[in-house]
């Protein structure tokens, strides 16, 4: 596990993964850590297994890495749908969590997970949740 992260119960959902350090925007957190699996079958029943805690990542439709096997604290990183992180694939097969804006010790660090796999209900509490109800804005026209 990663000197500069830590996890533990979170606001949002289960246990996050929280900084330790201070991460300034556009720099490297960290890897993803975890068991790579092959094929399209495989990755469908780990996807089963692990309902509702999801904590594979799919690099493409054969291939993805499971950070309940073998994972650090990054397989804790929560979804937000404002996002203090992001997560690009790197060479290697591999993918790197980056800060989005400069991350304080002590805030948990969250991305916008725009994945099928992952659940479409939110708790992330954010003004723009995709999970929030959307208050309609009264209508322009006046009536008697």
């Amino acid at each position: 596990m990663s000197a500069k992260l830590e996890v533990r119960d979170s606001r949002i959902y289960g246990r996050g993964c929280y900084a330790l350090a201070r991460f300034p925007a556009r720099k490297k957190i960290a890897l993803y850590a975890g068991e790579t699996v092959c094929g399209e079958r495989r990755i469908e029943r780990r996807l089963r297994d692990q309902e509702p805690d999801i904590k594979v990542i799919r690099l493409d439709d054969d291939l993805a890495i499971d950070g309940a096997v073998g994972g650090d604290a990054t397989a804790y990183i929560n979804h937000s749908c404002a996002p203090n992180a992001f997560m690009r694939i790197v060479p290697g097969d591999k993918v790197a969590f980056f800060a989005l804006r400069d991350i304080e010790p002590g805030e948990e660090i969250t991305v916008n997970y725009r994945d099928p796999d992952h659940p479409p209900v939110c708790r992330c509490g954010a003004a723009n949740c995709r999970s929030r109800p959307r208050r309609r804005k009264p209508s322009p026209i006046k009536r008697a």
